[in-house]
């Protein structure tokens, strides 16, 4: 998990840049005492390079020369030189001056260069030439000359400086120390970096870098860039407030052009692109809290990452807020028009899903984006589905999510689902509506509809339900709880109803009061529709390869005023799956209430085109208004003029007929002889 390693390889140059200044401090000190013990030195021009040459008469001169500044028994430090001159003007000039430091411990640290001054009314002291510090652990800083004015309290190089330490080596054009203020400076292409060999590798570039040491803070400016091995951080000012030991950053704060990249070391790196960027870390140097912002409209913060399946999540925002533990991230939170956007790949295709909100919130996971939840005016989109609520938490590595709102809106290509609460399984393509759904199917053979109740009329099939799924593959719907589906004036009621598409074709299942409208075709396109039929029942199934619609339990068939009751009817479609014929089958009875006829047999088949029912018994009993009776084991009721008769069984092919009978032949030996 990416541990923000660039703000730590910072702090240890930064400590290392500040061992290095002090040092050299105390070296240059080293001439005021030394003048302060009454001996001369030297001067040159740290501006140019070259010495400076004596003003007026020369007062001293002398050769070869060393002093000792001791502390008890104790060496505080040792000056040297080859050659010693003075002039009137008061400034002692030293050539290949050589000065060594001790600690408290005895170690020694070296400083030369060619020459050296100092100017006892001016309190100015200048080495020139080829300065160096040497100290242990390899430590070794080269400069062209420094200058010393106020006592000391202000050192500054002449050019270019250099730099080894332990791990790290570096390079400034300047360098430049309020001693009085605790303030040290490079500036000019500040370069700190690794030395070869040692992994990994780390660099540091800025244009300006200062330490406030009274206030444990740093501050870096221009184009300020920190590399560690594959982390990175970039930006044009930061600022970092460290420990009371100076060795840890604890607070970072970086502005302007802010863009990094921190990784995990398993390829999966974490980058951000912002305004500004305020890092927190706990006692043990590891990131804690992070705030990042954007730059407003049309410059939000970037953060991308890696999530599951090898997709890459990028979440835009106006300002978000990371929390760690242990170093890895723990959440983000984004607010500022938040959006979150998933690819995988690249190129046409690569889109997987984007979600907004007025609040974003993710949850990490092994070092990928785990969950996704999202609070006030949410919207959901992928190739398939576009939803919109109140609230929504989504599980990425699931691929699931659910949504609550007043209500969520959900569309897709099969139409729309509104409820107060929806769950989407995107990897399964389940859509589960619940507590209260309205749906609005598009296209009536989106799913066994087309040969249902719901097939006569136009326009889409709309559904009212307590609780609705929704499946792709295979392609199927299931409403239940009060389900009131209807299209144009046709209705199909129900507790519940299933459409399923399998391999046979298309089938459809309802259950618990099924209640079903629908308007027969008509004869002729031009002539009026007929009325409505109702047909209630227990059951009913849609069977499209069988192209029927039978209803069970208790069934009764309305139209006008005639009733049909039977146990079983299966209603016969046509290819087109317009209803042609009603067949009824157990016990039923037939009764027109507006004639005032009564019909009960065995079985019976409405014909809706020539609107006639056909009769079967042992035997059917047709009772008329009048009283009296029709029986015979078919009977044939015209709706149209209201009679009944008799009829031979349709089933069975007419007899033929008997033969025609031949003429007599005429009578033999008749006439007249």
């Amino acid at each position: 998990m990416p541990r923000l390693r660039p703000a730590a390889s910072a702090s240890r140059v930064r400590r290392l840049l500040l061992a290095l200044i002090v040092l050299l401090v105390a070296a240059l000190a080293g001439l005021y005492w030394f003048g302060r013990a009454g001996r001369p030195r030297p001067l040159a021009d740290t501006e140019t390079g070259e010495v400076l040459i004596p003003e007026g008469e020369i007062t001293l001169v002398g050769e070869g020369f060393e002093f000792t500044h001791t502390e008890g028994p104790r060496p505080v430090f040792r000056i040297r030189g080859e050659s010693v001159r003075a002039d009137r003007a008061g400034t002692v000039y030293l050539d290949d001056v050589g000065l060594t430091l001790y600690d408290e411990e005895g170690v020694g640290y070296e400083v030369s260069s060619r020459q050296a001054s100092f100017n006892r009314d001016s309190r100015a002291a200048r080495l020139a030439g080829d300065v160096v510090f040497e100290g242990p652990e390899g430590a070794r800083l080269e400069t062209r000359g420094v200058r010393l004015e106020r006592e000391g309290d202000l050192i500054e190089s002449a050019g270019p400086v250099r730099f080894v330490y332990g791990d790290f080596q570096g390079r400034a054009n300047r360098m430049r120390l309020h001693r009085d203020k605790d303030l040290y400076t490079l500036s000019g292409n500040v370069v700190v970096e690794s030395r070869e060999g040692i992994a990994p590798a780390s660099r540091l570039t800025t244009k300006r870098l200062t330490f406030e040491r009274g206030r444990h803070q740093v501050r870096a400016t221009d184009d300020v860039v920190v590399v560690r091995g594959e982390d990175r951080i970039a930006a044009q000012l930061v600022n970092a407030f460290l420990d009371e030991t100076d060795s840890t950053p604890v607070f970072l704060r970086a502005r302007f052009e802010v863009e990094g990249r921190l990784s995990d070391g398993s390829g999966r790196p974490m980058t951000f692109r912002g305004r500004s960027l305020s890092l927190l870390r706990d006692a043990a140097g590891m990131a804690k809290v992070a705030e990042m912002e954007g730059g407003g409209a049309g410059e939000p913060l970037e953060v991308v990452t890696s999530g599951p399946r090898g997709s890459r999540q990028k979440l835009s925002a106006g300002f978000a807020i990371a929390r760690f533990e242990g170093g890895e991230p723990s959440t983000l939170i984004a607010f500022g028009a938040p959006r979150l956007l998933e690819t995988r790949g690249s190129g046409q295709g690569s889109f997987v899903r984007e979600v907004s909100a007025r609040r974003l919130e993710g949850a990490f996971r092994g070092g990928e984006l785990a969950t996704v939840t999202g609070e006030g005016a949410f919207r959901y989109r992928d190739a398939e589905v576009t939803a919109r609520g109140e609230r929504a938490r989504y599980d990425v590595a699931a691929d699931k999510g659910e949504m609550t709102g007043a209500p969520v809106e959900l569309v897709s290509d099969r139409g729309e689902l509104q409820a107060p609460r929806v769950i989407y399984d995107r990897s399964a393509g389940l859509v589960n509506a619940r507590e209260g759904v309205r749906a609005t199917m598009r296209e009536a053979a989106d799913v066994g509809f087309a040969g249902s109740p719901l097939g006569e009329g136009e326009g889409p099939v709309r559904v009212e339900a307590a609780e609705a799924w929704w499946r792709d593959d295979p392609r199927s719907a299931l409403f239940r709880g009060d389900v009131r589906a209807w299209r144009d004036e046709s209705l199909l009621l129900a507790a519940s109803v299933r459409a399923d598409r399998t391999g046979r074709g298309d089938r459809l299942e309802a259950e618990g009061g099924v209640r079903t409208v629908w308007v027969p075709a008509p004869e002729r396109r031009d002539a009026a529709p007929p009325a409505p039929v109702e047909v209630t029942s227990r059951t009913l199934v849609y069977d499209q390869p069988a192209e029927e619609l039978i209803y069970e339990g208790d069934v009764r068939a309305e139209q006008q005023s005639r009733t049909l009751a039977c146990p079983r009817l299966v209603v016969e479609l046509t290819e087109g799956g317009e209803a042609e014929a009603m067949d009824c089958t157990g016990s039923f009875e037939l009764v027109d209430a507006a004639a005032g006829h009564v019909g009960r047999g065995r079985a019976a088949v409405y014909d809706l085109a020539s609107r006639t029912v056909t009769m079967r018994g042992d035997p059917v009993t047709f009772t008329k208004s009048d009283g009296s009776e029709v029986r015979g084991p078919f009977v044939v009721y015209d709706l149209a003029t209201g009679a009944a008769q008799v009829a031979r069984d349709p089933d069975r092919p007419p007899a033929p007929e008997p033969p025609a009978e031949s003429p007599a032949p005429a009578a033999a030996g008749g006439g007249d002889g």
